[in-house]
């Protein structure tokens, strides 16, 4: 949880993309091993994809906005610490790793359900 909270207040929208990625993305594997499936379920499973890469993406755009902050505090600083500056690039990759696994996790998601529909019996 420390991890968590230290990755800065992105962290929390990166999960809950995450989270709606995991429920659909469980629908519509379920669906796809079911005997009626929707006719949107193509769809549905390209926005499993789609969600996991904006994800991500929101997980770099973090990366990014808290480099930016760092940098201009160091350069209002002056002289800091190599230690410190270590200590920040770690805590700046917490939410694209983050992202990275949602989006991991999608196209696991993504796969099995692009191979049940591709081998339906």
């Amino acid at each position: 949880m420390d991890t968590f909270a230290a990755g800065g207040p992105f962290m929390i929208p990166i999960t809950i993309i995450g989270l709606i990625m995991l429920g659909l993305g469980v629908y519509v594997i379920a669906r796809a091993f079911s005997r009626q499936q929707p006719a949107n379920i193509q769809a549905l499973k390209g926005l499993v994809l789609q969600l996991g890469v904006f994800a991500f993406f929101t997980g770099l755009m973090s990366q990014a906005i808290g480099l930016m902050q760092a940098f201009q505090a160091i350069q209002q600083i002056g002289d800091v610490s190599p230690a410190i500056v270590a200590g920040g690039l770690y805590v700046s990759f917490i939410a694209p790793v983050w992202g990275l696994i949602q989006l991991l996790l999608g196209l696991a998601l993504y796969m099995v359900a692009t191979y049940r529909l591709a081998h339906r019996s």
